[in-house]
């Protein structure tokens, strides 16, 4: 007995998303300064058509993060791309892989949609193939293992679990994984600072994508930060809303028991040990309290019980 759930209830994952609310759009400086150069090309459609794809991608990085209870509160939009290096702190590797691919794996999905629309509708594809092709490009972009891209998010887990090991005594493995990193980007940026040099005629994109990699590499003060959900809902309390009651495992971690929530009511955790015998109730606020406190999303229930908190992040199989 992991959990129960009531019949009708809305889906687990669907709804803990509605907590973390929009994030704030910023536009970088440089943002402007292309987009103006653009306008002035002809190919301003282009521009902004890849800057909906942009948006489209790192929204779906937030509802990722949604899924661990996290919010993004912030979306820096530069040129060729957006900015969410944010802090997410405390969650394990194969979770920050996860939220790290979804960007890619939502601008691939949405152009297998648009090709199987033109294969349903031919005639659409004259007004649909700049947002397929420009959801195609920023996908495998995306997957370079290079800074702020989403592919050197995921080289540097790998590497950080890599190193896990060999660096157990001196701690260094995320160090050593950061510069590893920051090594890759600097010389893929390097890559397309020769290109533009050596391509005829000139591709204005190329330097500055280059660019784009080179303030990923040296570091960019221009970063969105992730945040803990707050989900408690006292207010609704004050109006009367409707009860919600779950049955889990002490066992079960908060990061778990998060799906169970839903707007419109109110959840009630009845915690169970393995021989299922009830030992608590736990109202939503109070959950909310010690999950905006604790280190890590993977505490279980029964360390909120007694008190605890853990410093340690578990090993990812």
């Amino acid at each position: 007995m992991k959990s129960a759930r009531r019949e009708g209830t809305p889906s687990r994952r669907a709804k803990l998303s509605e907590w973390a609310g929009l994030p704030r759009l910023k536009l970088h400086p440089l943002f402007w300064a292309v987009g103006i150069w653009y306008s002035f090309t002809g190919e301003l459609f282009l521009f902004l058509m890849s800057c909906l794809v942009a948006i489209e991608h790192e929204c779906a990085h937030a509802f990722a993060a949604a899924k661990l209870g996290y919010k993004l509160n912030k979306i820096v939009l530069m040129p060729f791309g957006a900015v969410i290096d944010g802090d997410l702190s405390g969650i394990s590797l194969k979770d920050e892989i996860f939220v790290a691919i979804c960007g890619p794996l939502c601008n691939l999905l949405t152009a297998v949609f648009f090709v199987a629309l033109w294969w349903l509708t031919p005639t659409v594809y004259a007004f649909t193939d700049t947002a397929c092709y420009t959801s195609l490009a920023i996908a495998l972009v995306n997957l370079l293992p290079a800074y702020p891209l989403d592919g050197g998010r995921v080289l540097r887990c790998v590497l950080v679990r890599a190193f896990a090991q060999k660096e157990a005594k001196t701690g260094k493995a995320e160090e050593k994984a950061e510069k590893i990193c920051r090594v890759f980007t600097l010389t893929i940026s390097a890559c397309f600072f020769v290109a533009f040099a050596l391509v005829t005629p000139k591709n204005v994109s190329l330097l500055l994508f280059g660019g784009f990699l080179l303030l990923g590499g040296v570091g960019n003060k221009e970063r969105a930060t992730y945040g803990k959900m707050d989900f408690s809902c006292k207010d609704a309390l004050q109006k009367g809303v409707e009860l919600k009651r779950v049955a889990v495992l002490d066992s079960c971690p908060i990061k778990d028991v998060l799906g169970f929530l839903t707007r419109g009511s109110y959840l009630v955790l009845e915690v169970y040990d393995e021989k299922e015998k009830h030992l608590f109730d736990l109202p939503q606020n109070e959950l909310s309290a010690w999950f905006l406190r604790a280190k890590t999303p993977y505490d279980s229930l029964k360390m909120i019980k007694n008190g605890l908190k853990t410093d340690k992040i578990p090993q990812i199989e």
